[in-house]
């Protein structure tokens, strides 16, 4: 039997690497017809497009999501690829050797920049980096970018660093450099979920290197074709919802109940996020296989969605007691809860007039 034919990238097969492709090509929008175009713009990250990563306001978590993984997959090999030239927590080099370093890639011009944290506005000296608070690190470095991913929910929208009282004053990075950075225009790809998964990284990096733009961004900095849909779209308990069949305690649900789990606190149908698509813990499961969604993808939902296993108060129009009842009608003059959860931005919820993570 001939040897299979394998990939530009080490361990992967040719085969193996098309099929990831076109799956990718389907994410981003181009069908199965732009399948070449991805698999070119993937080649070219064996040129080794040069990567610096910086931690601000953070705890490592995306960090290790993207780094270690039990189950290698093309995506990982793929980001395997990319030079990454400075990762506090993983390189060799600390201090002035690594500084250097960093400020060698800065001034080269030619480089994208991943973000993991929050930027510290009201106590900037919280996160320094050699003499240096990262807000004013943002502000120098951003423009020298070819192109800036927040990379988690910290980075994204301060997350839990940002709820009340947020003695720090955390933002996103992209909300900082619009607001206080003294950049008004500034673009930031958002990828959130608490911690970020690599394969939206990758997602949303193929995206830039096939059509050379950034992807279209939805009202808070994420890419819609990865963040345009809601939890609640694809989630394999929507069946039970619709026909108000629901988990009444977390027993049932640790016991494998396959109902919805909506009474649970689930705030699924208004997050949007590709949990359901791309799965977690090496493709295996995602977290409504066995709890609630608490919603971690849209902004200050440790406010906004907190208690987190108490259930939403509102859906739509809909009170929470007769959920069930009221969408399996809805259904069946036309609105349909996939209308309702279309219209459902993630501001719906137990706190609808609180926007914001915690004081500004």
């Amino acid at each position: 039997m001939p040897e299979e034919e394998m990939s530009v990238f080490l361990g992967v097969t040719r085969r193996d690497f098309l099929k990831f492709c076109g799956g990718m090509a389907a994410l981003i929008g181009l069908g199965p017809g732009g399948t070449p175009q991805v698999a070119a713009a993937l080649e070219a990250l064996a040129k080794r497009p040069q990567v610096i990563y910086s931690s601000f306001q953070q705890c490592t978590g995306c960090a290790i999501q993207l780094l270690q993984t039990r189950t290698p997959t093309v995506a990982n090999l793929i980001l395997q690829q990319i030079s990454l030239e400075f990762q506090d927590n993983v390189m060799a080099a600390a201090g002035d050797a690594a500084e250097a370093q960093f400020e060698k890639i800065v001034e080269s011009g030619d480089f994208y920049w991943v973000i993991e944290g929050s930027i510290p506005t009201k106590i900037p000296e919280a996160t320094t980096i050699a003499g240096e608070n990262v807000a004013d690190r943002a502000k120098r470095v951003y423009p020298k970018a070819k192109g800036v991913i927040a990379y988690g929910s910290c980075a994204c929208y301060g997350n839990v660093q940002a709820s009340r009282p947020n003695p720090t004053g955390a933002m996103g990075v992209g909300e900082f450099l619009r607001t206080k950075g003294g950049i008004p225009d500034a673009k930031v790809i958002n990828i959130s979920r608490c911690p970020g998964h690599s394969e939206d990284m990758i997602a949303a990096l193929s995206y830039v290197l096939v059509t050379g733009k950034l992807p279209e961004l939805d009202a808070v900095g994420r890419p819609v074709f990865l963040y345009g849909k809601t939890i609640h779209d694809s989630c394999m308990r929507r069946g039970h919802f619709e026909a108000g069949e629901f988990v009444e305690t977390f027993g049932q649900a640790i016991a494998g109940d396959p109902r919805c789990l909506y009474k649970l606190g689930c705030k699924g149908p208004v997050t949007h996020a590709p949990c359901g698509i791309n799965y977690w813990n090496g493709h295996v499961s995602w977290c409504v296989h066995n709890a609630p969604c608490q919603g971690c993808a849209e902004p200050g939902f440790w406010d906004k969605f907190t208690p987190f296993y108490e259930q939403l108060r509102t859906f739509g129009n809909f009170p929470a007691e007769t959920i069930g009842i009221a969408l399996g009608a809805a259904t069946v003059v036309g609105l349909g809860a996939h209308a309702v959860a279309s219209a459902a931005t993630g501001r719906f919820g137990r706190h609808e007039d609180e926007t914001k993570g915690g004081e500004r």
